[in-house]
């Protein structure tokens, strides 16, 4: 991964809002239609807080609450941790894992919410830097790196050692049956 990347080229634009007098119903009738984990929970136009899934199932579902009643000040997250547009993925990466957080909206010099970036972007272009990567290495070099460990491109099972097989990384069993 190039972790001098800057959040702002992989983070989610369009990022699923709420205001703080909405209640959970609402919220999480948006969350579905955005197809999204969490809202980020707006004052006056500023990020104030964060409401996730598990925010909805330990704070409203677990205890019985109807999400009609609850207001989102109730169950959000805050203070809200944010980052700039300019962050590195590395740094938003370590920020997220010292925090044990999945999700980290982007707030621009006037605190302006601009994006969210999530643990899933970064992996997404983890993976794809890597297979980049690798595939240059391939095709200047001749030969592709030995990977010791991922997941199978036939079954999908992730494995501790990969065989390359017919341009394949494949797990011990997939390999056996290519033979």
């Amino acid at each position: 991964m190039r972790s001098d990347l800057p959040v702002k080229e992989i983070m989610t634009r369009d990022v699923c809002k709420a205001s703080i007098d909405e209640n959970i119903h609402e919220i999480a009738k948006r969350m579905v239609e955005y197809g999204v984990g969490s809202a980020v929970i707006m004052d006056k136009n500023k990020p104030v807080g964060i409401v996730t899934e598990k925010d909805l199932i330990a704070k409203v579902v677990a205890k019985n609450r109807s999400p009609a009643s609850v207001k989102v000040k109730e169950v959000m997250s805050s203070p809200l941790i944010t980052i700039k547009p300019t962050t590195s993925i590395r740094e938003a990466a370590n920020i997220m894992m010292k925090r044990g957080i999945r999700r980290l909206p982007v707030v621009n010099d006037s605190g302006e919410l601009v994006g969210i970036i999530t643990d899933n972007d970064i992996l997404s272009i983890s993976l794809d830097l890597g297979e980049l990567t690798s595939l240059i290495t391939e095709q200047s070099f001749g030969f592709s790196e030995e990977i010791s460990g991922g997941i199978c491109e036939r079954c999908g099972k992730y494995v501790d050692r990969l065989y390359e097989v017919e341009g394949l990384n494949l797990c011990e069993d997939c390999a056996e049956r290519e033979r």
